[in-house]
């Protein structure tokens, strides 16, 4: 997926309109960048998914929404987001950095465990995941332990 421009809201309802989703069971917001990173466009295609599609929407994240937003934005995502992927990566802050790379440093990993927690309240759909073979065993186990504690599925995808 390449794309010559961000498109707008109207653009991508407007490419959906063109796709039979009749065998879709959800419309999924990931990939190709953080999609909070355009949290406002992303609440507005959900909303209108849902009134002309009828469709659940999961968004796939980073977990770094607040952040990137400067705001809480877990409460405007209550009943219009469905379902909630959040990328951990690590056990700890610092593997976290190694992986990950984040603009917010080590102060990344604390959001994301507050984002995870927040959204378990508010959404009734919450995993966490890994990326497979990119962590030890030993830190993929310790990411299920922590999503178990948290009581959130748990995913190395």
């Amino acid at each position: 997926l390449w794309l010559d421009h961000e498109p707008s809201v109207d653009e991508v309802i407007g490419e959906l309109r063109k796709v039979d989703l009749s065998r879709s069971r959800e419309v999924v917001f990931c990939g190709y960048g953080e999609p909070t990173e355009r949290f406002d466009d992303v609440m507005e295609c959900t909303r209108r998914i849902k009134e002309e599609f009828g469709k659940p929407v999961r968004l796939d994240t980073n977990g770094l929404g607040n952040l990137i937003n400067g705001r809480d934005i877990v409460p405007e995502m209550e009943g219009v987001i469905d379902s909630v992927s959040i990328s951990l990566n690590a056990p700890n802050p610092e593997e976290y950095v190694e992986v990950s790379h984040p603009i917010f440093g080590e102060a990344a990993y604390p959001a994301i465990l507050d984002f995870i927690r927040e959204c378990r309240e508010r959404i009734s759909g919450v995993t966490v995941s890994v990326v497979g073979g990119s962590i030890s065993q030993e830190s993929e186990d310790e990411c299920a332990r922590i999503a178990q504690d948290m009581n959130v599925r748990f995913r190395v995808r």
